[in-house]
């Protein structure tokens, strides 16, 4: 499966090689944009295959999207699976409901965070921690691609456990 996800994801035109800031204000020569999938159908339906798989296997009672890039693909996850969505916004509105989560939490039902490409992890924390507030139980989170820059250390720290479907140096070189 990995190798299907990789070839979708660079048929796709995915990877971009450059000189990038990513959002987590780090330097990078690859940038890895998951957001061309959804011009694909084909692709995207062969990484929301392997994320429902990976996610059956977790057993989770929601799913929370991690905006912007993480918010299209759990929405298609979470309806596949025709489990609730959530989503933590990045900041608190200013008007409305002034709400940072969107969606309903119901408290000690066990989410799993889903995200588009992890660098430091500190979007996904933010999402778990205010899950958690609101009494929602995470402990394992999902993304497509692992830049492996610390996301996986720092969410082990807040006892969660990051899946991923390619590692960044298996999507470059192919294993």
């Amino acid at each position: 499966m990995d190798s299907e996800v990789r070839e979708a994801l660079l048929k796709a035109g995915c990877i971009t090689f450059g000189n990038f800031i990513l959002s987590s204000g780090r330097r990078s020569n690859i940038y890895i944009d998951i957001r061309r999938l959804y011009s694909f159908p084909r692709y995207l339906q062969v990484v929301v295959d392997a994320i429902v798989g990976l996610l059956e296997r977790l057993n989770p009672g929601g799913i929370c999207g991690v905006p912007t890039g993480g918010l299209p693909l759990s929405s298609i996850v979470a309806y596949r699976m025709a489990l609730p969505l959530i989503f933590v916004r990045k900041r608190e509105k200013n008007y409305g409901t002034r709400k940072l989560v969107e969606g309903t939490i119901r408290s000690g039902a066990k989410y799993v965070v889903v995200d588009d490409v992890a660098t430091t992890g500190s979007s996904i924390a933010r999402a778990i921690e205010s899950i958690r507030e609101l009494g929602g139980i995470v402990g394992d989170a999902v993304v497509v691609v692992d830049r492996e820059e610390g996301a996986r250390e720092f969410l082990e720290k807040m006892g969660v456990k990051l899946h991923s479907l390619l590692k960044l140096r298996e999507l470059v070189e192919g294993g």
